[in-house]
């Protein structure tokens, strides 16, 4: 039997050998993807970046977040209010000071070329690499377009020193290259994936025996669990105990957070036709009747609609508190009734805005931990006592910083920090029957683009509100207070 010290040290040299991971040429070195290739030789290429000017010391350049849309802003939010270390000695404990303070942060939004998961679902990998590592390469860079028509590049910016890759599409399909670009650079650059930080720290909780229960409450349009899943058993590595991994797909979560009215609609008072929600069922993700003491749903002010006041049959979830409760109730029941004797030990956030909501997540399992029917505690036995939620971009910035100061590249300096923002828009240059009437790529022509072209179907411009919904722009301002305090005074 391996104590947990031993088996701390093999998920360790497996995590390693995962990054490590990618396809080498003959002589032993890892292969660049051509457009890698260009940004590097290619003097004559749009994509060139003439590393060997990369200014030697780094330490004073912006940290750079990466997404395909503009929940990137939620990492840059825990870039902007991490204080997990001791700034003076670097050791894990909070000391009230911020521990980015005085960091400059560059956020690129890929909207334009998101959501990334398109690209998988029509086989086109090859361009998604190719489109994530433009994005590095411009983040790098020194320059951009001012507007989608501009020919050329007439605004400056400062390269940076470090990339957080917040996509979870991008971090579990393209980081290996990303990081091999980043070394064969020779620039010092590094990048850090926001759901392989979260990985990696649930992980960190296999048991003396080699056991692990870890679950994952994902969006349906984000990473799928079996990805997720594959992730997690392939970071644990043979411990010889068991390892379960707990999916739930968080149906409508992200969506009523956002304020989308198909899922939470606040003017109604009865059940209404629209709803696209969990409903009453037997079958996965729809809402069991025999749970609902569980559940314990927020009755008041609408929060549940019945097309009867009192019939259950045809209740409705009517509120983010609520949907909170369905997911996770649902997971952890299923957990019980599966008969595991290995309880959950943490659960993954696995998209950005279910950190904004953590408290109601928290209130949640602490009752259920405390659930009692008949005398008898009824999830004790599959809830671990030490029970945590991991957010992700929590633990990038965490490890963000540790690989900063590692490096001895953190700025240190007492300035305020400035947020730079960009967003990718369609080129002014492309044919009319390649845009939807709102000036969006249509999907046939976004997902069928091939590799190798130097026209640039998308440039990065400047974020401004005039370029996404008002929605958007008001869930910003809401969730992401730090974030907004220093983009508002540049959006108009």
């Amino acid at each position: 039997m391996m104590s947990g010290r031993h088996i701390q040290g093999v998920v360790t040299v497996v995590l390693l050998s995962l990054l490590l991971a990618s396809c080498r040429d003959d002589e032993g070195e890892e292969a660049l993807l051509p457009i890698a290739q260009k940004a590097l030789t290619d003097t004559a290429s749009v994509y060139y970046i003439g590393a060997d000017r990369y200014p030697q010391d780094i330490s004073g350049l912006p940290i750079g977040v990466l997404d395909c849309s503009v929940n990137g802003f939620e990492v840059v939010e825990r870039l902007l209010t991490l204080d997990c270390f001791d700034n003076i000695t670097g050791k894990p404990e909070p000391d009230g000071i911020i521990d980015f303070g005085g960091e400059n942060i560059q956020f690129l939004s890929d909207r334009a070329n998101g959501p990334y998961g398109g690209y998988i679902a029509k086989d086109n990998l090859d361009f998604l690499k190719e489109q994530v590592l433009s994005n590095t390469i411009f983040l790098m860079s020194d320059d951009f377009f001012n507007l989608a028509g501009d020919e050329y590049r007439s605004g400056f910016k400062e390269p940076v020193k470090m990339i957080i890759v917040s996509s979870p599409v991008a971090d579990l399909r393209v980081l290996p290259d990303i990081n091999n670009f980043l070394e064969q650079s020779g620039t010092g650059v590094k990048a850090i994936g926001v759901v392989e930080a979260g990985i990696r720290e649930a992980v960190s909780d296999v048991d003396e025996d080699g056991n692990l229960c870890v679950g994952v409450l994902f969006a349906p349009d984000g990473v799928s669990s079996i990805e997720y899943e594959s992730m997690i058993r392939k970071s644990v590595g043979n411990t010889g105990g068991k390892v379960q991994v707990l999916n739930q797909e968080a149906v409508g979560l992200d969506a009523a957070i956002k304020g989308d009215t198909a899922y939470v609609d606040t003017t109604a008072v009865v059940a209404r036709d629209s709803y696209a929600g969990p409903v009453a069922g037997v079958s996965y993700n729809n809402i069991d009747m025999s749970l609902f003491d569980r559940y314990g749903f927020d009755t008041q002010d609408n929060a549940l609609l019945y097309v009867r006041k009192g019939d259950l049959s045809g209740v409705q979830l009517n509120s983010v508190e609520n949907y909170a409760r369905f997911h996770l109730v649902s997971m952890i029941e299923r957990h019980r009734r599966s008969g595991s004797r290995v309880p959950i030990s943490s659960i993954i956030l696995a998209d950005g805005s279910y950190a904004q909501i953590r408290d109601i997540l928290e209130e949640v399992m602490e009752e259920l931990y405390n659930y009692r029917r008949g005398g008898i505690y009824l999830y004790r036995s599959v809830i671990s006592p030490d029970f945590k939620f991991i957010d992700p971009a929590e633990c990038a910035a965490a490890e963000a910083y540790k690989v900063l100061r590692n490096d001895r590249n953190l700025a240190l300096r007492g300035e305020l920090t400035r947020l730079e923002s960009f967003i990718t828009m369609p080129s002014a240059s492309l044919p009319e029957d390649a845009l939807n009437p709102d000036g969006t790529m249509k999907d046939d022509y976004k997902y069928g683009r091939q590799c190798g072209s130097e026209d640039l179907t998308t440039k990065v411009v400047p974020f401004a509100p005039r370029y996404v919904t008002p929605e958007i722009m008001n869930y910003i301002e809401r969730n992401n207070s730090e974030v907004y305090s220093l983009i508002r005074n540049y959006l108009y």
